[in-house]
């Protein structure tokens, strides 16, 4: 406040008046916030680095060896934190997709198997029908920042960008339930994007003591209050979530090394080793636990995509022809998938603009396209008679297997129902299989890879958490097995490994 100057007679006036005027109602339209809008954005940058000022040098100074350890140690221990809870999150995860799509799987394959095709299909497309909706529902009305992967979220934020609420205890529940409601509804979406973000609102949360506005906090956990220590959990995080995703700890350290932070130290790197460690260990304990039959329709599936054989493969300067042509054809079609995907991406944006009812609607109309197709599709296979030497019962009558009986007769199966009635994991794991090169044919491996690539593509833009991992892995598994296929009998390597290097090309280029 300020008093108003002298008048012309020479005195003051008694008036006291603001220094901003309240009454000015012109805007201001030379600056920023007149420029991009009425709203100040709430977008913030972090800081890379801890501020060195005069404070902080006194008080680190003052820090007597029993408090420079206990820092040290509560790092340590959120990390071993990070990686139990993403462990625990990551085997829930898959204990309920198995044990959902599993149900479904087994009902419409009894259904089929008493030839009631339209009540068969009929309980298939309302269970897809019905999670989906569940997914939509609560991501749109509960927290939209759950839906997609979340990884690009987790990479702003590594990359000194602070968005509000993408790592809210909100956020970490509807990523949660939406995406095994998800995946489990047949849309070809992945569970790796959304883990890392589960992994990365975990740690986040951890590193500020819980949730503040849940009320939902430790005292004790609040001891990383600044914005790089906050940083190096978030990134242990995103590197546990893909380690519990893959069961992979090295690949989860080297995600997070080369495509989600860009400020990395030694420490940082050994921390997230020990994370991703945890989680590990973890998943082999409760996959060993289940393995006994004790977690429902959950036995061998889930987590592990394929084993490593100890057995070396021989190869012959013949085999490297079709091995280059995987990585071309796979740059090629990874360009595609990439044009494709934003052309969809932009009109699924133009349409999620209109409100939630527009967002909501094109997620159940994905879903109903989806289980038409994929409960159609089969009947274009031809019924093979079952393999002599098959591994396992055939035809398959539970949820899992390579032989799915669909509409064939006795002794007979659909392969293509065999790739197309399983889950995602199980889909790869058919893919993966070693000695099995007679058990598809050129045909449903065609149709199956054609129909994996468009449909990944337009379920991914729905409002549910879902990622592009496994579904770009799929797809590329189905073309390399094809070529390997295709150039069969001219070369010595396994249909297998042509399915590995297929998925691996596609996944490098998309």
């Amino acid at each position: 406040m300020a008093t108003t100057p002298m008048n012309a007679n020479g005195d003051q006036d008694s008036v006291i008046v603001p220094l901003l005027s309240v009454q000015r109602t012109t805007p201001n339209s030379t600056s920023q916030v007149a420029i991009v809008g009425s709203k100040v954005c709430p977008i913030e940058s972090l800081d890379y680095e801890i501020f060195e000022n005069e404070l902080f040098k006194q008080d680190w100074r003052v820090c007597g060896k029993v408090q420079v350890f206990q820092y040290i140690f509560m790092k340590w221990l959120l990390c071993f934190l990070i990686g139990l809870i993403v462990s625990l999150i990551g085997f829930c995860n898959n204990l309920a997709v198995e044990n959902l799509a599993g149900t479904k799987f087994v009902v419409t394959s009894n259904m089929m198997l008493e030839s009631r095709y339209g009540m068969a299909f009929f309980v298939f497309a309302t269970s897809n029908f019905v999670l989906t909706l569940f997914a939509a529902i609560i991501t749109a009305f509960i927290s939209p920042t759950a839906a997609g992967s979340g990884i690009p979220e987790v990479k702003a934020y590594l990359n000194g960008v602070d968005a509000p609420g993408i790592f809210s205890l909100r956020t970490l529940v509807v990523k949660i339930i939406g995406s095994v409601s998800a995946v489990s509804s047949s849309l070809l979406v992945g569970k790796a994007g959304p883990m890392v973000h589960t992994g990365a609102c975990v740690a986040s949360l951890l590193g500020q003591g819980g949730s503040r506005k849940y009320k939902l906090t430790c005292k004790w956990l609040r001891f990383f209050k600044n914005d790089r220590d906050r940083r190096d959990l978030v990134t242990c995080g995103a590197a546990a979530g893909i380690a519990a995703a893959f069961r992979a700890p090295v690949g989860g350290v080297l995600f997070a090394l080369e495509e989600m932070a860009t400020w990395w130290r030694g420490a940082l790197l050994w921390r997230a080793f020990f994370t991703t460690a945890i989680v590990a260990i973890v998943l082999r304990a409760f996959i060993d636990l289940c393995l006994s039959g004790k977690c429902g329709l959950f036995g061998t599936g889930g987590l592990i995509m394929f084993d490593v054989y100890s057995e070396n493969v021989s190869y012959h300067v013949g085999d490297l022809p079709p091995v280059l042509a995987l990585g071309v054809i796979g740059g090629i079609l990874g360009s595609f998938y990439n044009f494709l995907l934003d052309k969809v991406l932009r009109v699924y944006n133009l349409i999620n603009e209109k409100g939630i009812a527009y967002k909501i609607f094109l997620a159940c109309l994905i879903s109903i396209f989806t289980s038409c197709l994929l409960f159609g599709l089969p009947w274009l296979a031809s019924c093979r008679p079952c393999p002599a030497d098959a591994s396992e019962a055939c035809p398959t009558i539970g949820r899992s297997g390579n032989y799915k009986k669909f509409q064939c007769p006795p002794g007979y199966y659909n392969d293509l129902a065999s790739l197309i009635f399983n889950t995602n994991d199980d889909a790869i794991r058919n893919l993966f299989s070693k000695d099995t090169n007679a058990e598809f044919q050129h045909s449903s491996m065609l149709i199956f890879f054609v129909t994996c690539f468009f449909l990944s593509i337009f379920s991914y833009g729905v409002v549910a958490p879902a990622g592009l991992f496994v579904p770009v892995i799929v797809t590329g598994a189905s073309y390399g097995r094809f070529v390997g296929m295709l150039v069969g009998p001219h070369s010595n390597l396994n249909h297998g490994l042509y399915a590995v290097l297929g998925a691996a090309s596609l996944l490098d280029c998309s």
